[in-house]
């Protein structure tokens, strides 16, 4: 399994300047299988500095175990994140 894209960034209004919000559309690969779907997640940085990704359930149509899926998912994020990619308006 490979985290191939996210598509369709969108940062989300909030109230809490700590916490951002995002919807986009993730593009991964399974056993050479191209499989989109819709996910939607949370940034937040803790009074220390270091950022927390929560991503919120995922679709059940999936056949992939959600674990895995979710760990590649917080670490390709976490790359658009650092590379500053992710919308920040």
């Amino acid at each position: 399994m490979k985290v191939l894209e996210l598509n369709s960034i969108a940062k989300e209004k909030g109230c809490i300047y700590y916490i951002n919000r995002y919807s986009a559309n993730a593009v991964i690969e399974v056993l050479k299988q191209k499989i989109t779907f819709p996910i939607s997640f949370t940034i937040e940085v803790t009074p220390f500095g270091a950022k927390t990704i929560e991503i919120d359930e995922l679709p059940r149509d999936i056949e992939y175990p959600t674990i895995p899926l979710c760990k590649s998912l917080k670490e390709y994020i976490t790359i658009l994140d650092r590379d500053g990619t992710l919308p920040q308006t």
